[in-house]
C-alpha cells in the first residue's frame, strides 16, 4: 500500500467518525425529547463524561507508570486545574477543553 492510500484510510476513518457523531445530534434535533426514552437520555448524558474519563486514564496511565511519576503527575494536574477554572470563568466545555489541553501540552514542552 502506498502513501496515497494511507490518507484515504485515514480521510474515510474521519468522515465515518463525524458521521457517527453528527448522525444522533441530527436525529434527537429532528425527534427532540418526544422519541427519547428517559432511560436512553440518562445513559446518553452519562456517556460523555464516562468516555472523558475513560480516555483521560488510558492515555495518562503509560506516562505515570513509566518510573517517573512527577513531571507526569505534574502536567495531569495542571491540565485538570485549568479545565475547572476556565470552567468556571467561561462555562462551556469547547474553551475548558481546549485550555486544559494547552496548559498540558506547555508544562509537557517545558519539562521535557
Amino acid at each position: 500500500m502506498n502513501s496515497d492510500h494511507y490518507w484515504w484510510v485515514i480521510l474515510l476513518c474521519g468522515l465515518g467518525t463525524f458521521v457517527i457523531r453528527l448522525w444522533p445530534m441530527r436525529w434527537q434535533q429532528q425527534q427532540g425529547d418526544r422519541g427519547m426514552p428517559a432511560w436512553l437520555r440518562g445513559a446518553l448524558q452519562a456517556l460523555g463524561p464516562a468516555a472523558i474519563g475513560s480516555l483521560l486514564i488510558v492515555s495518562l496511565l503509560p506516562s505515570l507508570l513509566s518510573g517517573e511519576i512527577f513531571t507526569p503527575l505534574l502536567r495531569i494536574i495542571m491540565g485538570i486545574a485549568a479545565i475547572i477554572m476556565a470552567r468556571k470563568w467561561v462555562g462551556g466545555v469547547a474553551v475548558p477543553t481546549l485550555v486544559g489541553v494547552l496548559v498540558y501540552g506547555l508544562i509537557a514542552y517545558l519539562t521535557r
